[in-house]
């Protein structure tokens, strides 16, 4: 880049973009600290903060400190330090902390009473989640200490065939395969370096997003998902994949809104938002509208969600190939959210529309989302009861085919429109003996 005298300060950026913050907010918040420090307003502006990121400039002294506040990051961790100022670091400084931290985020055993909402909650006031991402850089002795050589690739071909395996095999044993799996990346990750240890990481994010979205949507235990989704933020960070780290906090955004939560869920987005801008599919862009606008279909918020789906719609036209990992969205599924977002406006003709086109959309690898649709479809045409009743033994037919937690959350929530006809009667039948027979499986 022309005019560049530094490397580009990509910790910075990515605390930045973390928070969904503006290069302006950043100015602001700086020029906050310094009023309340008594310090003269110098001129700082939004465009300040970009050429600290792309290089131009380093941040002065008289900024660092301010920096160091607002983020509440050490000056290390957002790249604010000149090569002779990191050569003083003592080699072993907060390398007990980190490890102590991870073990309580990764669920190990510590005993000392600590678990992961404390640790989280006490991140998170002090602005700090993005901390756990140098969790996963221990001790530089014990790397590669047996001799080999971690094989990234090796590593993503296996989370490239569970990743396949999600559309067709049962949950509960690919959750476990898959869970495992990402555990062994965290052991691999800590040995690797180089190219091999970013080329990992990304893998690893890849493996705990689909753990996180095994144990969310499939299994019903958001409390494991939301581990597994720390993980993989972690993981991105280190592989520096903002594709991937707008994926993973769009479904981190997906645990508040299903817990009526919205003002929770709106920041992730807005986060996830601010890394499309940074060579990211449109694709990605177009699933996170989508994602904004379930989470405010669900906060009764109708025009919000339309206006989602239009950004969504529009962003579908724009140009890039679509990571290989986004195997959950396509124009099909923009019909799904579009329709679950007119059923919130009331606009149950184009809801009807939308989600049949949906239906007629699905592949087998959107199998699992026909129970989805068929249970949108149902509330569609409450107003006929035989017809929705229908959809709504169609959608427990699909969930006999290809089980689906959120599908069963969704004909549950629409059944009580049957009230106490025959028809509420026989689905609730239908759905006793599903889950029961469920229970039932082995490793279910």
């Amino acid at each position: 880049m022309a005019g560049r005298r530094y490397p580009s300060n990509r910790r910075l950026a990515w605390e930045r973009l973390q928070r969904g913050w503006s290069y302006e907010e950043v100015a602001e918040r700086i020029r906050t600290e310094m009023s309340r420090a008594g310090e003269t307003d110098t001129g700082l502006n939004a465009n300040t903060v970009r050429r600290w990121e792309i290089g131009e400039r380093r941040p002065d002294p008289r900024y660092r400190k301010h920096l160091v506040a607002i983020f509440g990051k050490p000056a290390s961790h957002l790249g604010l330090l000149t090569p002779d100022e990191l050569a003083v670091r003592p080699d072993a400084e907060t390398l007990h902390e980190f490890r102590r931290l991870w073990d309580m985020l990764t669920g190990e055993n510590n005993g000392n009473g600590w678990d992961r909402a404390s640790v989280l909650r006490a991140l998170v006031g002090a602005s700090m989640l993005p901390l756990v991402a140098p969790l996963l850089s221990l001790d530089p002795e014990a790397a590669h200490a047996d001799g080999k050589t971690v094989d990234p690739d090796s590593y993503r071909q296996i989370v490239s065939c569970q990743r396949e395996l999600y559309w067709t095999s049962p949950a509960r044993p690919l959750y476990e395969a898959a869970y495992a799996h990402t555990q062994l990346g965290i052991g691999l990750l800590r040995a690797a370096t180089g190219s091999s240890r970013t080329s990992l990481a990304s893998a690893l994010a890849e493996s705990a997003l689909l753990t996180a979205r095994l144990a969310f949507f499939d299994l019903s235990q958001p409390a494991i998902a939301e581990r597994c989704y720390d993980v993989a933020l972690a993981a991105t960070r280190e592989a520096g994949d903002h594709a991937l780290a707008a994926a993973v906090l769009g479904h981190m955004a997906f645990v508040p809104a299903f817990g009526h939560q919205p003002a929770n869920a709106r920041p992730l987005i807005d986060a996830a938002l601010q890394h499309t801008w940074h060579g990211v599919s449109p694709m990605v862009r177009s699933w996170l509208h989508c994602v904004g606008s379930e989470v405010e279909a669900r906060a009764g918020a109708a025009a919000a969600s339309c206006r989602h789906i239009d950004l969504a719609a529009g962003a579908v036209d724009g140009d890039g190939t679509p990571p290989e990992w986004l195997d959950f969205y396509d124009n099909g599924r923009l019909h799904s959210f579009a329709g679950y977002a007119a059923l919130a406006s009331g606009d149950h003709s184009e809801a009807a529309g939308q989600l049949n086109q949906a239906l007629a959309a699905l592949t087998t690898t959107g199998a699992k989302q026909r129970s989805v649709v068929l249970a949108d479809l149902a509330t569609a045409h409450g107003g006929d009861g035989d017809r929705a009743a229908d959809y709504l033994n169609q959608a427990v037919d699909a969930l006999q085919n290809d089980w689906y937690g959120v599908g069963l959350d969704r004909v549950r929530a629409v059944r009580p429109m049957l009230g106490d006809s025959r028809h509420g009667t026989l689905l609730d039948e239908r759905v006793a003996a599903l889950t029961a027979g469920r229970a039932a499986l082995p490793g279910s």
